[in-house]
């Protein structure tokens, strides 16, 4: 039997744990279930992370930055204005396309809410922090660093508030809809500077 690279045993357990919670709820997500999904004995999970915590913050991080690459589409000769709406679309888009990762991200959230606020804080922040980073890489210097703050909370506010409704009533058509409203109200803000 081959080897597994710790970095390989480390994402296999990351994504384990996304189906686990997506499927269990995080209440439900044992380690030793998270193991079984990723075919591998519970010491090799104990060994990667030595926390649940330390697994959680990893699933979650990753979260974040999986859909990161979804960011860096802006339509040609598109003023920033659209190309901010279009980065909250593609965010959205990436999100329906992978259902679990959403479910496992409300759930994380949550949970740190209410176990460990301080690390809800810095989830909320990253996120904010991630949501600049795309900003500016697609619109360079557009927007003053006040600009680009309020716009980054708007979006992911406008993101969190859209996947939570779509979670509830899971018809695509109408989050489509709700979403061209979102980017058409973060539009409006960036064109106000």
């Amino acid at each position: 039997m081959a080897r597994i690279g710790a970095e390989e045993r480390r994402q296999d357990f990351i994504e384990a744990t996304i189906k686990v919670i997506a499927e269990y709820g995080i209440a439900d997500a044992t380690t030793r279930r998270i193991a079984a999904a990723a075919d591998s004995p519970l010491a090799s999970l104990h060994y990667v992370f030595h926390t649940k915590d330390e697994l959680f913050s990893a699933v979650y991080e990753s979260l974040i930055n999986m859909p990161q690459q979804s960011l860096q589409y802006a339509p040609t000769g598109a003023t920033t204005a659209e190309s901010i709406g279009e980065m909250l679309r593609q965010l959205v888009k990436w999100f329906t396309l992978h259902p679990d990762r959403a479910t496992t991200q409300f759930e994380l959230f949550f949970w740190n809410l209410r176990n460990n606020p301080e690390m809800a804080t810095k989830i909320y922040a990253v996120s904010i922090e991630a949501a600049q980073q795309a900003i500016r890489k697609i619109t360079g210097e557009a927007l003053d660093q006040t600009a680009l703050i309020t716009v980054s909370r708007l979006l992911i506010n406008l993101f969190d508030g859209l996947l939570l409704a779509w979670s509830t009533h899971g018809d695509l058509e109408r989050l489509e809809s709700e979403t061209d409203t979102a980017c058409q109200a973060v539009q409006l803000l960036v064109d106000s500077y």
